[in-house]
């Protein structure tokens, strides 16, 4: 099962306040990287880390006052920096925030599994307008979005990507415009799969949109046949209901 929650930073700092309030459902790690931002984009960042911290404590039995004693690892592999994705052992962690918006999943390891499926979530909220070189940036050169198609639709397909290249743990190393997805029919949810002229890392993932008001995303393995279950928030904190 691949648990998902998308909310917003607003009702997760509400949901908060019977408990104390976001940073006491955050650990050590947490509040600091929410310290080295500003602002909007400080509660952004620990709301995104405590939905999430809220999800697996929820997938793993745990009452949400424990969340902040999870262990999630997120050193990068590339400098040692503890701004790498989320890990912990026993399940694959995903996470994204953008504008007031929050999206994070958790896929905990099946019986007999050794090792939780890939997995990559992502949401954008839509801008006004894209910058300049959007499609040479995101486009792969076999893949065409005509005018008409509009800002919406090269979001959507943004999003897709980002949630494939955190799905492959590669994250924006590998250029979008380097990756070309292909849609696809699987018992009748529509899904887009990586093309094999993409990059190794990327091979064997599909992505499907998730519902919301924004574009949001979801990657895993192709051979996945885990079922999706959307959670709200309330049920993970008791306490605020």
């Amino acid at each position: 099962m691949i648990a998902t929650l998308g909310t917003t930073v607003g009702a997760v700092a509400e949901a908060a306040l019977p408990l104390g309030g976001l940073p006491s459902l955050a650990a050590p790690e947490d509040l600091v990287a929410a310290g080295a931002r500003q602002g909007a984009h400080a509660e952004r960042t620990l709301a995104g880390r405590v939905a999430l911290r809220l999800l697996l404590a929820h997938v793993l039995g745990a009452p949400a006052a424990e969340a902040p004693l999870l262990p999630i690892e997120r050193t990068c592999d590339v400098c040692g920096e503890p701004h790498g994705r989320p890990r912990t052992a026993g399940a694959a962690l995903s996470g994204s925030a953008s504008g007031p918006h929050v999206l994070v999943a958790v896929a905990a390891c099946e019986d007999g599994a050794e090792e939780p499926p890939p997995l990559g979530v992502d949401i954008q909220e839509l801008p006004r307008t894209l910058w300049d070189g959007f499609d040479a940036a995101v486009l792969h050169p076999d893949e065409h979005l005509t005018e008409p198609a509009g800002t919406r639709a090269r979001v959507d397909l943004w999003t897709r990507k980002e949630a494939v290249l955190k799905a492959a743990g590669v994250g924006l190393r590998i250029d979008p415009h380097r990756l070309r997805l292909v849609p696809r029919l699987t018992r009748g949810v529509r899904q887009w799969a990586v093309h094999e002229c993409s990059p190794r890392p990327t091979l064997g993932l599909v992505v499907e949109d998730l519902p919301g008001e924004v574009p949001c995303a979801l990657a895993t393995s192709a051979d996945s046949r885990r079922p999706m279950r959307a959670h709200d928030l309330g049920p993970l904190l008791p306490a605020a209901r």
